[in-house]
């Protein structure tokens, strides 16, 4: 477990280094517009988790009615497997129930097999296969999760 995470909402000034982590850690990043999009939009939340002063991981989410859509998560390399992840995982879906969904769902390519494994660890099931998801031709699962 890695000790003194902060966990905190995105800002703007955040763009660069959570870009700069998407590119390094992601075959198909997303554009930076995306992040800036989700930013401004009433209807979507972002966290960073910091470490020593550095951002070393962030998550985005939509609300969608009742339910929640995490649309990204990401923890550097050298920082995974040690609670970032499930501490941001955590924090969205507390901002979820806050805000009354009712249960959070996500997509996942169905060959990253670190990541089910750490979907399924939090509760998350898998529900059907989109075929073609990804820009590149992968396919997801998509998962979810009922908040309590």
């Amino acid at each position: 477990m890695l000790k003194n995470i902060m966990i905190r909402p995105i800002k703007f000034d955040d763009l660069d280094a959570v870009y700069n982590l998407e590119t390094k850690l992601f075959p198909n990043p997303w554009p930076k517009s995306f992040f800036q999009h989700d930013l401004m939009s009433g209807d979507s939340v972002g966290l960073v988790a910091e470490h020593a002063g550095q951002l070393i991981g962030y998550a985005m989410a939509t609300f969608t009615g009742e339910g929640f859509h995490v649309t990204n998560i990401a923890i550097d390399m050298k920082h995974q497997r040690r609670g970032s992840g499930r501490e941001l995982m955590n924090q969205l879906e507390a901002l979820a129930t806050k805000k009354g969904s009712h249960y959070v769902f996500l997509e996942v390519r169905t060959n990253n097999n670190a990541a089910i494994i750490f979907y399924e660890k939090l509760g998350y099931a898998i529900l059907f296969t989109r075929r073609g998801y990804y820009i590149d031709g992968d396919d997801a699962y998509v998962m979810d999760k009922e908040l309590r």
